[in-house]
């Protein structure tokens, strides 16, 4: 038995699902939940996203048999730009993670974000925080402390052009990069709250980093983020 959330399910034959989750100690992984859209069944109600559950998978190889899963709690409850946002966490962690590969610290920072997506704590910090958990996580942080060709500590007022897989530049001329202040890196390292200037650049850089190691796929969520929005303009 492990603690699990689910990250997206598709139906799977007449009956049955695919379900991708987070486990506490297997990572993320898919299983086979049989029989889960019968009309008898409940599990269709308990897997849902925002849900806490308790699991149980058997099997070999990279398609595992759910066996057992009941809800810990209620699900969070989060919506408009909030559960867009669930789409988007939930979509980097299928994509930039690897398959049973446990991260016991990426779950705890997955289950306080969505705690704070179901609350009212500011939503673009809660997603840098996470984004950047999720790139140390997985082998990909970033050094927002030290300039990367003298090592010497970022400046708060100095412009820097960050370079992925090599980090902070104070002379970029030519290279392709983020420009971003020192103040933001500075800040964004130490968890501290972003100023309007700092959350647009940090926003810019994140979002370079990503697309990086995505190798330039479109994320389905920022898609659907968009179309919501010009809805509501």
């Amino acid at each position: 038995m492990e603690t699990a959330y689910v990250l997206h399910r598709r139906r799977y034959r007449e009956t049955s699902l695919i379900v991708e989750l987070l486990g506490r100690e297997r990572g993320r992984f898919a299983a086979v939940a049989k029989g889960a859209l019968r009309r008898k069944s409940q599990l269709a109600g308990v897997l849902q996203p925002l849900v806490p559950l308790t699991i149980d998978a058997r099997g070999r190889g990279e398609l595992l048999t759910l066996t057992h899963a009941e809800p810990l709690g209620p699900a969070l409850d989060a919506h408009g730009e909030r559960l867009y946002a669930v789409f988007y966490v939930n979509e980097l962690l299928l994509r930039l993670t690897a398959a049973h590969d446990p991260l016991g610290e990426l779950f705890d920072a997955y289950r306080e974000t969505l705690v704070a997506l179901a609350g009212q704590a500011p939503l673009e910090p809660l997603l840098r925080h996470f984004e950047l958990a999720l790139l140390e996580a997985t082998g990909l942080g970033l050094d927002l402390t030290s300039e990367a060709a003298t090592r010497m500590p970022i400046e708060p007022e100095r412009e820097y052009l960050y370079v992925v897989d090599e980090g902070a530049l104070a002379d970029g001329r030519g290279r392709h990069g983020c420009p971003v202040h020192g103040a933001t890196l500075i800040a964004l390292a130490a968890g501290e709250p972003l100023e309007r200037t700092a959350a647009r650049e940090a926003k810019s850089l994140m979002r370079y980093v990503i697309n990086h190691h995505l190798d330039g796929r479109p994320l389905a969520s920022r898609e659907l983020f968009a179309a919501g929005r010009s809805q509501r303009t």
